[in-house]
């Protein structure tokens, strides 16, 4: 509702280009994956569904995670062959855990952006007669975020089945592709001035398209996975176009050519799990800068990991911006600030377990005590 917005940009315009989903989600007992093998599993990966019996998710190196489904489960089930490996090689070969809960919820990267910036969201929908596109928009009002659809005929929307561990940290959404990947043109929305624009989880092609166009102040990426593995159109193709760019440790270890994007960048954030995150900037005497943050303290695990990179991503951006940040140089006194305000709103997005995000008299409230309380 309009109490999870975040607006306090007063007359600075954005404008968020990337996904609104509606997520089904799916909470289970365990984590996804053993322990053992690593840290929490946290990627978005791409499915293809054959329909059966039961749940079972199976990935290009044939290991499988089975769901027993709560009992009011209302599909679909089946068979989900995943785009990538849940492990990279390390994933045990079979693992089973049990659902416990379920609820449908607006999701996107774009809608998750809009809602935390302020912004106004461009992004795709099917037509009219489409159920889950109908959907998606009576979440979008409700939520009070500004949109302007880009109406794709005869395609449905876009949803995602997000299956998460809560406290144990694992997250896996498994996109279902629709008009998203119909999608081929943002205008006229990217001729459109703005102070702030956000690229978020769309296409290279498409996000080039919007970080290229004249008119915004400040630029910012938030790419998925999907965008740091495509060979097609790299991001080193067009990093000289974004000005921020914020991603976590797995997501930015498989990036090709990373050093030298990341020297083309104004603002480079990764967020790494338990090990804290860190920004990398330039300071005002030409030399590259360095602030490592650790997590934000907490009495009590996460009840849920979903959007805690948005909700950092989201503040740490807003808070430069409040300051008069502009791309270039940055103080390490302010990108610290940013980064300590983008952890504390991560730590209170892991209490939430439905969309929205922390407001920044949270995140005030919290920093003065220190902790994430409950």
């Amino acid at each position: 509702m309009g109490g999870n917005r975040t607006i306090d940009t007063m007359t600075r315009r954005t404008l968020v280009f990337g996904p609104a989903y509606l997520d089904r989600v799916l909470h289970v007992d365990r984590p996804l994956v053993d322990p053992n093998t690593g840290p929490p599993l946290d990627q978005s990966v791409d499915g293809a569904w054959k329909f059966g019996e039961g749940l079972t998710f199976v990935d290009p190196l044939g290991a499988e995670l089975v769901v027993e489904l709560p009992a009011d489960w209302p599909g679909p089930i089946g068979q989900v062959a995943l785009s990538r490996a849940l492990r990279d090689g390390n994933a045990a070969p079979h693992h089973a855990v049990t659902g416990l809960s379920w609820h449908d919820d607006l999701g996107g990267m774009g809608a998750g952006y809009a809602a935390a910036l302020g912004g106004e969201l461009i992004s795709a929908l099917g037509p009219d007669s489409d159920d889950t596109s109908q959907s998606i928009h009576t979440r979008l009002v409700r939520a009070e975020i500004p949109h302007h659809p880009i109406r794709i005929p005869a395609q449905g929307a876009d949803w995602t089945l997000l299956v998460t561990s809560g406290r144990f940290g694992d997250k896996l959404p498994v996109g279902f592709r629709g008009c998203h990947a119909r999608l081929t043109s943002l205008e006229p929305w990217t001729s459109e001035p703005c102070d702030l624009r956000v690229v978020a989880s769309l296409p290279n092609a498409l996000a080039a398209q919007a970080l290229r166009a004249e008119g915004a102040g400040v630029r910012f990426f938030a790419p998925a996975m999907r965008n740091m593995t495509d060979e097609t159109c790299p991001v080193a193709d067009f990093a000289e176009t974004i000005d921020i760019l914020s991603c976590n440790r797995y997501e930015w270890d498989q990036l090709r050519d990373r050093e030298q994007v990341a020297w083309r960048i104004s603002i480079l954030s990764i967020t790494d799990g338990a090990a804290g995150s860190e920004v990398r900037f330039t300071s005002p005497s030409g030399e590259p800068g360095l602030v490592r943050v650790p997590p934000f303290p907490r009495n009590h695990p996460p009840r849920d990991t979903n959007r805690a990179g948005e909700a950092y991503a989201a503040t740490l951006v807003r808070t430069l911006l409040d300051h008069g940040w502009r791309p270039g140089v940055a103080d390490e006194s302010l990108i610290q600030k940013a980064a300590v305000r983008a952890s504390a709103a991560a730590a209170l997005e892991l209490d939430r377990v439905r969309f929205g995000f922390p407001t920044s008299a949270e995140i005030e409230a919290t920093l003065l005590v220190g902790r994430v309380q409950g």
